[in-house]
């Protein structure tokens, strides 16, 4: 089973000529699922998000998707404290969380935007609850969460998650593999440990098409997933293609 990740479009400030080339990687590739974990807009404006449901149209698989801070508007305050979801209700979904299961995989995909903060992110305690239940049994299947902010500390980055203590003792209660999150415009992907003995996979994305990155490269992560084990490849985008840069395995 095939799954693309990608974070962080930022249609409005996109590149074009990549937004192009990635639909022509993703129409090779066929995935059965592509996850988007926010920032699909850069100003939350109604052409950037016709605009971007025009490229989520031509996307092939089950397409997932969650907001990012900056899919809620940033000047308009009246709009962005009591309906900062409107225009990403009317172009995208009403639903703010999404799921997914099939005989290889679980995914869930939480909402993590606080429209009271500019940048910073918050899970609410039902969405932590969510994990806890949601993957509560392994099952042999892939257990993928997924969300716009990150937890993880890097210096000179985003500050993590506000309440990224309560997320953790949440985590450590469920049978996630991998995290895929995005916010940084970084792509790292790390092995760290959830409970002294089991581990899991963190996907930071870069973006895939925003004009700003932190790490000079825009990319997305490739997962291919079978028999109790998943590869993870990150792409990235240079000389007018992507290409893998790094490959790591995962064993659940």
């Amino acid at each position: 089973m095939k799954i693309i990740h990608i974070s962080d479009l930022h249609f409005g400030l996109h590149r074009q000529e990549i937004i192009h080339r990635f639909l022509i990687e993703a129409a090779a590739i066929q995935p059965e699922v592509i996850i988007i974990s926010g920032d699909l807009t850069h100003r939350a404006r109604s052409e950037q998000f016709r605009d971007l449901k025009a490229f989520l149209s031509r996307l092939p698989g089950k397409v997932l998707i969650v907001p990012g801070n900056h899919d809620v508007p940033a000047f308009d305050l009246i709009q962005r404290f009591l309906t900062p979801f409107d225009k990403y209700r009317h172009f995208i979904s009403n639903a703010m969380e999404v799921s997914y299961e099939n005989e290889s995989v679980r995914i869930l995909g939480l909402n993590s935007v606080n429209p009271y903060s500019i940048k910073d992110g918050k899970l609410s305690s039902d969405s932590l609850k969510k994990i806890e239940t949601y993957f509560s049994e392994a099952e042999n299947k892939l257990n993928i969460l997924f969300f716009h902010h990150n937890f993880q500390h890097f210096e000179g980055l985003h500050r993590p998650l506000s309440n990224t203590r309560e997320f953790i003792v949440s985590l450590k209660k469920s049978a996630v593999h991998l995290i895929c999150t995005g916010h940084l415009h970084y792509a790292n992907v790390s092995f760290l440990e959830k409970n002294g003995q089991e581990s899991f996979a963190l996907l930071h994305a870069g973006s895939l098409s925003c004009q700003r990155t932190r790490d000079d490269r825009n990319s997305f992560y490739l997962i291919e997933v079978e028999a109790g084990e998943c590869t993870i490849e990150l792409r990235t985008y240079e000389l007018n293609q992507f290409s893998q840069k790094e490959s790591h395995a995962y064993r659940f």
